[in-house]
């Protein structure tokens, strides 16, 4: 039987790693520790993407293919779709209001762009290695 702790930990990971990548990279990036970058949308990897991944990953081993790996499944393909498609576009308008407005505040707090199809992707793997990790080593 596989234990309910082992995907929680997994799922914990698959959102939170991305979210430290992301952090420490900004801190490469700019040479400042600056936390709130944690708690910002879009980049590399995907969180969204690796946390559903790893769902639809710990319910394909613990359920098989089945109605609620199925259900699992479409769900996790509409937020994916939604972290490429929507957060590609909020990019786009970012820079466009960054062309009209260069000096406003407002424009500059927003801080990272949509994601791409290889921050998407990025996220999926991590997300499904994550989980198979989880299972292997917990």
């Amino acid at each position: 039987m596989i234990e309910l702790y082992v995907i929680i930990i997994g799922l914990l990971l698959a959102i939170f790693l991305p979210q430290m990548i992301k952090t420490v990279t900004d801190v490469i990036k700019t040479g400042k520790i600056r936390l709130s970058q944690f708690f910002i949308d879009g980049g590399m990897p995907s969180a969204h993407s690796s946390f559903v991944s790893a769902l639809s990953t710990a319910t394909i081993i613990s359920e098989g293919f089945s109605m609620l790996t199925l259900v699992v499944l479409s769900f996790s393909l509409v937020i994916i779709r939604d972290a490429f498609g929507i957060r590609l576009e909020v990019g786009k308008q970012k820079e466009v209001l960054e062309k009209l407005h260069p000096k406003e505040r407002l424009v500059a707090e927003l801080k990272r762009e949509g994601h791409t199809i290889l921050q998407v992707s990025a996220g999926i793997l991590f997300g499904i290695v994550t989980m198979i990790l989880s299972f292997k080593l917990l």
